[in-house]
């Protein structure tokens, strides 16, 4: 049986939208939407991931404040965990700096207006219920 890897999931919050972000690479998933994060590190803890990849991927200062219910299956050996997280005070404003070319803060009316990566789905459903 293959080990799974973990991913995380940012779904990032600020007075009551949520931060998508579009892919630009790779090609397959370009022009599509997912809550930023990426692959948990071998030694790191799921927290620290998600606070390292907001800083590498959108260039801000965030934390994690409550897990997600539910893991998201993805393409194997990889599985989706999702965190609400917040920016700190005094972080700067979040820029698509890897794999993305376009942020957006989405008020609860226009959460599904964007083209969401299908694993992302069901993720964005429990983050709009629990919000």
């Amino acid at each position: 049986m293959t080990e799974r890897i973990v991913v995380v999931g940012a779904a990032v919050l600020r007075d009551g939208c949520l931060l998508a972000a579009r892919r630009s690479a790779p090609a397959e998933l370009a022009g599509r939407w997912e809550l930023p994060g990426g692959k948990v590190e071998p030694g790191e803890e799921a927290e620290e991931a998600l606070v390292r990849e907001l800083r590498e991927e959108l260039g801000v200062e965030a934390a994690a404040v409550r897990r997600v219910p539910g893991e998201f299956p993805l393409r194997e050996p990889y599985v989706l965990r999702v965190w609400t997280a917040r920016l700190l005070e005094g972080s700067p404003e979040p820029k698509p700096l890897q794999d993305h070319d376009e942020l957006r803060w989405l008020p609860p009316d226009e959460v599904w207006d964007v083209e969401w990566l299908d694993q992302d789905v069901a993720a964005v459903l429990e983050v709009v219920r629990g919000v």
